[in-house]
Formats: C-alpha cells, structure tokens, sequence
C-alpha cells in the first residue's frame, strides 16, 4: 500500500469542505518549506535521513604511543634513588615525568598514566615502580 492511497482514504472521511480547504494551503506551506515533492514524501516515509551518519568516515589518527610501562624500569628496583637513576627510569618506562614516592608523604591521589611513581622507602632504595 503506498503513501498516496493511504492519504487518499484518509481524505475520504474528512468532509469536503475541509479538504478544500486544506489542498488550497498545502502547497503555499510546502513552497515556503522549499521542499520538492519527491522530498516530502521521503520525509513522510522516513526514508530521509537528515544529518551527517556517524561513523562513516573515521578521522585519520596516529597509533596511540604505549604510555608509562613500569616493566620496563624495574631494573632499578633495589638502587639506591637518585636524581639520575628516577630520570633513567622515566626514561625505560617511556613516561612523560617522574615522582618520588616515600613512606608517609602526601601526593595527589590523582591517575597519570603517563607518570611514573618510583617508591622508596626510609633509607633510600628504590622497592618499586609503578605507572599512574
């Protein structure tokens, strides 16, 4: 069953007056929408999608580079902590900073994966690494 002879039937029970009435404003409405015939029909249908689809075109991205790999500075597990030694394990981790993390401070709760937190404890050796 199309569009058209459903409307058409729906017309034959509205009386004739008002269909006179209705037929002489509908095309003054669509010509003031713009809208083609052809593109109020598909409207009507719900056949026209209005608005770009997602997921169509994917931006161009670069690979996502590996953040923070603890694994990778573990070598510096049982060192006494320098300076020197937390930037070598930056930079084997492949984090973008380093934090020294000693028994009872205080620091940021806050995640980072791209930080990498080299615990110590009272007299200086580094017992741990971690990304975050």
């Amino acid at each position: 069953m199309s569009v058209g002879v459903t409307l058409s039937a729906a017309l034959n029970d509205i009386p004739r007056q008002i269909r006179t009435r209705e037929a002489a404003v509908r095309p003054r409405i669509h010509r003031a929408m713009g809208l083609s015939r052809r593109t109020q029909a598909l409207l009507a249908s719900g056949l026209l999608i209005i608005g770009p689809a997602r997921g169509f075109a994917q931006p161009a991205t670069a690979p996502a580079r590996p953040r923070c790999a603890a694994g990778e500075a573990r070598p510096v597990v049982g060192q006494p902590y320098s300076p020197e030694l937390a930037e070598q394990a930056r930079r084997a981790a492949g984090a973008r900073e380093v934090r020294k993390i000693e028994p009872g401070g205080a620091y940021t709760t806050d995640l980072d994966s791209d930080r990498l937190n080299v615990e110590v404890d009272r007299v200086g050796i580094v017992t741990g690494v971690r990304c975050g």
